[in-house]
């Protein structure tokens, strides 16, 4: 999943890149359970349908954040069944952990991880599923774990999405890129090249043909790709604007405008954003990708 795109920055070590991305994901569990994770749960709920799950299977969900994909697997699966989520952010895990203990769903276990080296034995699983959770600077490299933790004949699905995909996002973003201030302290500078990096790896993978083909070096085959476009309805532009800019990306940002210029730019999102509005709700379209994929017997 994709942040606010920035303006072009010098570049930075990818692992500079990694950890600064992964800092924010550390610090947005509050603010993604509360503003995204209704609207994600509509993509997860379609991602664990597209992988045709039956009873008694084991599914492995890589990039579980709060668990949403996971939970819904072990629904579908039965207690005979066994999901292993991962995620490498502890505030996350705990989050899902929590959530799974309060919907009381057993057949399902969090571990801290990193995608891109699981330590789970080769071919263990029936089922892998990703709900927007492959961090680009790493895709190539939790593709080919999962193809190795994957059972010969098992299916590897998946999901992702793009700002330019999404016109209130691209909205937002070309106002908050008007507005930003000029003179960024260090830190702000860095989290703007990480981001504006972050978002040039993202882009290659906005061509649904070179996920493909991503998938195929790995080894899988019987690919398939497809976009759902999802109704968006929000209570209003406020509702809108505490998603995007309650998100840990855009807290320094907001935090460096000075005062008088932070509310010129919040009126000039409000009035850019008007457009979205019909009978008091906030209505947009999200354009999903999703690709489904097998592992030769």
């Amino acid at each position: 999943m994709t942040e606010t795109p920035v303006a072009a920055e010098p570049e930075i070590d990818v692992r500079q890149v990694d950890r600064i991305v992964q800092g924010f994901w550390d610090r947005d569990v509050r603010a993604w359970n509360r503003h995204w994770a209704p609207i994600f749960r509509r993509f997860a709920r379609d991602l664990v349908s597209d992988a045709r799950l039956s009873r008694g299977k084991i599914v492995l969900d890589i990039g579980t954040g709060t668990g949403l994909a996971a939970l819904e697997a072990a629904r579908h699966i039965g207690p005979g069944g066994l999901v292993l989520a991962l995620d490498r952010s502890r505030p996350m895990i705990k989050f899902a952990e929590s959530a799974a203990n309060k919907s009381r769903v057993k057949n399902v276990m969090f571990f801290e991880m990193n995608a891109d080296h699981m330590l789970f034995p080769d071919e263990l699983f029936d089922v892998a599923l990703s709900n927007c959770g492959i961090a680009y600077t790493t895709f190539p490299a939790a593709v080919a774990e999962a193809y190795h933790v994957l059972r010969k004949g098992g299916t590897f699905v998946l999901n992702d999405w793009h700002l330019k995909d999404v016109q209130a996002h691209r909205v937002f973003g070309g106002i908050l890129q008007q507005h930003r201030t000029n003179h960024p302290s260090k830190k702000l500078r860095e989290e703007r090249t990480a981001m504006a990096t972050f978002e040039s790896t993202g882009s290659r993978y906005s061509d649904l043909n070179e996920v493909v083909m991503e998938l195929q070096r790995a080894g899988f085959t019987e690919t398939r790709t497809k976009y759902r476009t999802y109704r968006i309805q929000l209570r209003g532009v406020q509702e809108f604007l505490a998603m995007r800019l309650e998100r840990a990306a855009l807290r320094r940002e907001l935090r460096e405008l000075p005062r008088a210029k932070r509310r010129i730019m919040l009126d000039e999102l409000r009035r850019g954003l008007k457009p979205f509005l019909r009978k008091g709700r906030f209505i947009f379209d999200w354009k999903v990708a999703y690709v489904s994929a097998r592992k030769p017997n």
